[in-house]
């Protein structure tokens, strides 16, 4: 407490440990996000709320595709946008039509990156999807959830199908989980 009055705001000695950053060892991290440019337009168009202004879509993917755009969150990340490009008064883009649309971009970087990382596990039989909002859901969303079309159990696909976000331009709706082939005997 005294060293905070007398301007003292810093540890006395420094950290012990590994220091990481948004759970990412340093030399784990990705200077470029798994964004294809084709996934990234699919869900500009499905979104809607953006006008089709090739140097505002550029800018929007680049932001997305960066390393740091996990680690910021799409409110930070759209903040940072609109400091540096002023997509307000170049574009007429509000800040929180951004936010929203990171958030579903955000949700797409993250699903992908679990399903790449749980291809490289051994004995993964496949994915599981489950519903984040039943009440919300809609038809075709249930019927991913609610499918059993190879035998693994209900809502699990193996690697080689595993079902896209049928609504482009919206977060994800499902809830992910690895299944292990010891747990389907």
């Amino acid at each position: 407490m005294w060293d905070w009055l007398r301007g003292k705001s810093g540890p006395t000695a420094p950290p012990r440990g590994v220091v990481v950053d948004a759970g990412i060892p340093n030399q784990e991290r990705v200077a470029e996000l798994p964004l294809p440019e084709a996934l990234f337009v699919l869900h500009y168009n499905g979104f809607a709320k953006l006008p089709e202004i090739a140097e505002l879509r550029q800018l929007l993917l680049n932001t997305a595709r960066n390393g740091d755009f996990l680690r910021d969150l799409p409110r930070v990340s759209a903040r940072r946008l609109e400091e540096s490009a002023a997509l307000q008064s170049r574009f007429g883009i509000e800040l929180e039509t951004v936010v929203q649309f990171f958030k579903v971009l955000h949700s797409e970087i993250t699903r992908r990156m679990y399903i790449d990382a749980a291809r490289k596990r051994e004995d993964v039989a496949g994915l599981q999807f489950t519903l984040r909002d039943p009440a919300g859901a809609d038809a075709g969303v249930c019927a991913i959830a609610e499918a059993n079309p190879y035998d693994l159990g209900v809502g699990t696909y193996p690697f080689i199908h595993i079902p896209e976000n049928p609504h482009p331009g919206t977060e994800n709706p499902f809830i992910i989980r690895i299944v292990m082939k010891k747990d389907l005997a």
